[in-house]
């Protein structure tokens, strides 16, 4: 039971990750600073704004980790709804679809102070008992700059503080994660984000303490793809952007990929977000 109310795990840590790596990617060839235009001729000029345009057109610029917690949480004003999906209902019944529906909102500037995402998550959403199961958490944020091209940032997840029907089984926790991401640039041609943490219910299908950590590379502006390790098992995603202003994301992947715990499932994330009036 543990297990089968966290699914919505898999999907909220897609949304900011997504929002965050919305990044300008860096011009290729000589940096902007060092560029004297007074040097150079009209052609030449001309040329190198050409050369920088379809460097800009041609690199991605959108890239997340699927199945973990993410060090990022949500822009201010910018709210979102998902829903969350499996096959196999606490990793043991196969074609047991289970399900949960998540939804949450950003404020704060975590650039300079800290950022507040609160979440609710719905997990019972059988017909005639939807809602009666539920909890509340919220992610406590803040960016910084690792330096060079990497922007980073760590979050604190609070995970079941308020609970309601059958998730009233569950015990809070509490996840730190911290991820990096760098833009596509001339020395590496795709984005890429890593993230790493620990969390008090991770390892023994979410009972223990535990690790992860994981890689998403963004593969094009509309397909990206990661690779994650989740206290037990191995979580492999892809996903796609490309929709409503590319608001929405779909993450399709598959859960305990070696089959390392007889856990392997299918794992399905629909999520969209958008801003709501101007951030401050």
């Amino acid at each position: 039971m543990r297990r089968l109310l966290r699914i919505a795990m898999l999907l909220f840590p897609a949304v900011p990750g997504t929002v965050a790596a919305q990044v300008p990617p860096p011009l290729p060839g000589i940096a902007a600073a060092e560029i004297d235009p007074s040097t150079l001729s009209d052609e030449e000029l001309l040329d190198l704004l050409n050369q920088l345009e379809r460097g800009r057109q041609r690199r991605p610029t959108r890239v997340s980790n699927f199945g973990v917690p993410s060090g990022f949480g949500l822009p201010s004003r910018v709210g979102f709804v998902g829903l969350a999906a499996t096959n196999k209902r606490d990793r043991r019944f196969e074609d047991d679809w289970d399900a949960s529906l998540v939804f949450g909102m950003g404020f704060g500037d975590a650039d300079r102070a800290i950022a507040v995402t609160p979440m609710v998550d719905i997990t019972s959403l059988t017909p005639y008992h939807i809602g009666e199961s539920g909890k509340i958490g919220v992610t406590l944020s803040r960016n910084f700059s690792f330096g060079g091209t990497w922007q980073g940032g760590v979050a604190l997840d609070l995970q079941n503080l308020v609970t309601w029907g059958d998730s009233n089984l569950l015990n809070p926790d509490a996840n730190l994660a911290v991820s990096g991401i760098r833009p596509a640039d001339e020395a590496f041609g795709l984005p890429m984000m890593l993230t790493f943490g620990y969390g008090s219910g991770i390892r023994d299908r979410g009972t223990e303490p535990g690790v992860f950590g994981g890689v998403g590379l963004g593969l094009s502006d509309r397909y990206g793809a990661s690779l994650s390790w989740y206290g037990d098992e191995w979580i492999g995603g892809v996903a796609t952007w490309g929709l409503a202003q590319r608001n929405l994301q779909i993450s399709l992947g598959v859960g305990d990929i070696t089959d390392r715990i007889s856990g392997r499932r299918l794992l399905v994330a629909v999520s969209f977000a958008r801003a709501f009036g101007r951030a401050p």
